[in-house]
């Protein structure tokens, strides 16, 4: 029989409203959770940055099991499915929603954490340099003093811009993973069409028009995304335009019409359809919940 993989969500009332949050990893094995168990596989729906301080354990993502100690850092990307296993170890699991990067981090930094969670291009598991990992874990701890104290207008502010500073320092320290994997025969045109995407997604979503700029056919196409991100093309440039209309619906003022023009959608009404068929959710209802307090 196939075990049923819990789908967890974020908890926005523990975290007070923030699409960011913090939990001891001793806690989260040695508490009961109710909606979950940790130890099973369980599938996120937000993006885990794990700092393991001390100890010897294992970890598995999408069933594939590492084995880390104290000074290691792993990366666990939204939808992933993964588990914990029973060990004596510490660290910290920094959590936070796809709406935390889209409205909070500038363009590099939510590029830098697209980077870094896409297991094709970097390792997911990473033993760092003791100087590396205890400046690291410098950072955090301002964050976690940031994020467990008083509350007030500049909370989400600072926690945001030290988070931004953990990614790039991750990211600088990780940075050879990809220089190594960059050479993989599919990659470097993946991020060649990711990056056609990112410009273009507003003006096109044709596969054939995409297939063309980088002068391969479709089918060349489909082949490197489902070699280097397990999709179709259509499922990546439609996940990217959904990514951009999050963006204009929490960092605008614009209505639901002007950003259905803007994403490329002549009729509102295919807007709406397109939005709820991928978000599960209407983008008023998107914009209510996520626009920043």
């Amino acid at each position: 029989m196939t075990e049923e993989i819990a789908q967890i969500a974020f908890n926005y009332t523990k975290s007070q409203g923030i699409d960011f949050d913090i939990v001891r990893l001793e806690d989260l094995l040695d508490y009961p959770y109710p909606e979950f168990d940790p130890l099973r596989p369980h599938r996120v729906e937000f993006y885990v940055l794990l700092l393991v301080t001390s100890g010897v354990g294992k970890h598995a993502i999408d069933f594939q099991e590492h084995d880390y100690r104290g000074g290691s850092v792993l990366t666990i990307r939204k939808d992933q499915i993964h588990k914990y296993f029973p060990r004596d170890v510490k660290g910290v699991n920094l959590l936070f929603t796809e709406e935390f990067v889209v409205s909070h981090l500038d363009v590099s930094g939510a590029q830098r954490i697209t980077e870094l969670f896409n297991e094709l291009l970097f390792c997911q598991h990473t033993p760092l340099d003791p100087d590396i990992f205890r400046d690291l874990r410098e950072n955090i701890q301002l964050i976690q003093r940031e994020f467990t104290g008083p509350r007030d207008e500049y909370t989400s502010e600072i926690i945001r811009n030290l988070l931004q500073v953990v990614i790039s320092k991750l990211h600088r320290a990780r940075i050879s993973d990809i220089k190594l994997n960059i050479e993989h025969k599919y990659i470097q045109q993946f991020l060649q069409f990711q990056s056609l995407v990112q410009r273009n997604v507003t003006t096109s979503r044709s596969v054939h028009y995409y297939a063309d700029q980088l002068h391969v056919t479709p089918k060349t196409l489909y082949n490197i995304t489902q070699k280097s991100i397990r999709k179709s093309p259509k499922a990546f440039i439609d996940e990217e335009l959904m990514l951009q209309i999050k963006r204009r619906l929490i960092n605008s003022s614009m209505s639901i019409k002007e950003i259905a023009f803007q994403s490329g959608f002549d009729d509102p009404g295919n807007f709406f359809k397109f939005f709820k068929r991928l978000a599960g959710e209407t983008p008023q209802s998107f914009r209510r919940i996520h626009l920043p307090v």
